[in-house]
């Protein structure tokens, strides 16, 4: 297990204990920098789960909900066992969220609808909710969040973890028509088709990292708001000379901190 300033995040998403600090859990903020000074998008996806639990513990949460969980929960039961909570799988497809395992508790729900109904048996319940790559699928990331606010208790965090318009392989998947970028993203990733992982329509609504963006996240509600840019993706593997172009750009714009260009952010936000 590895320590950073005294705070223990994992390296690796296979050990159990999260956190080391000889502490005990440390406050949110104290995390919040320690994450802070990871910049590796590998790292961000290598240890997302880390984080989760990480918050979790943090939290003392007892529910947690997944937003876009869909067939593909993140977590297995056996890896949330051990925190003894309630996981609860939301996604606004019954197809998909039908193919989730039978053991979790399943709410079929957009989280952007403006339908109150939708949400009013979970309001105020909810102690951590997280995606993963779902926040560029949503037609009204604002109105996630409103509904966010409204379903975490009190002191509950979100964390969503998703990637940043300005990245050349989200722009190019946003500007470009549907057909193409299907057929781009089949050549760039095999898995990528309806029966293993199903592509859905990208709009990048709010995906992007800016203290406008955390001013109006503010304004919603929530008394904390953060953003973690990482930088570096896997997209242009098969394209060298691109990929070295690209690889370039990001190590210049991580070095120089040019947030509106990194790939990947987590964005967390406290009730």
């Amino acid at each position: 297990m590895g320590l950073v300033n005294g705070v223990g995040v994992r390296a690796s998403e296979t050990g159990r204990w999260p956190l080391g600090s000889a502490g005990g859990t440390p406050p949110l903020p104290e995390y919040i920098e320690v994450l802070s000074k990871h910049r590796s998008s590998l790292w961000a996806w290598g240890h997302y789960k880390d984080v989760l639990v990480d918050l979790l513990r943090i939290r003392d949460a007892k529910r947690i909900m997944e937003i876009g969980g869909g067939r593909f929960p993140l977590f297995n039961l056996a890896e949330i066992a051990p925190y003894d909570v309630e996981y609860i799988i939301n996604d606004v497809s019954p197809s998909e969220l039908a193919r989730a395992p039978s053991e979790v508790r399943k709410v079929c729900f957009d989280i952007a609808s403006t339908n109150i109904l939708d949400i009013d048996g979970l309001t105020d319940t909810i102690d951590l909710i997280f995606s993963k790559m779902v926040f560029e699928h949503v037609s009204d990331s604002l109105q996630d969040y409103r509904n966010i606010y409204k379903i975490l208790a009190q002191d509950g965090i979100c964390l969503n973890f998703h990637p940043v318009l300005f990245s050349l392989p989200f722009l190019i998947n946003y500007l470009a028509p549907t057909g193409p970028a299907e057929r781009l993203l089949r050549k760039l990733s095999p898995k990528r088709n309806h029966n293993e992982e199903p592509k859905f329509p990208a709009r990048y609504d709010c995906c992007r990292v800016s203290k406008c963006l955390r001013n109006t996240l503010q304004s919603i509600g929530f008394r904390q708001v953060w953003q973690l840019p990482f930088w570096f993706h896997e997209y242009f593997v098969q394209f060298p000379g691109l990929q070295q172009c690209d690889w370039m750009m990001n190590k210049i714009a991580e070095r120089g901190n040019w947030t509106v260009l990194a790939s990947y952010c987590y964005t967390i936000v406290v009730k």
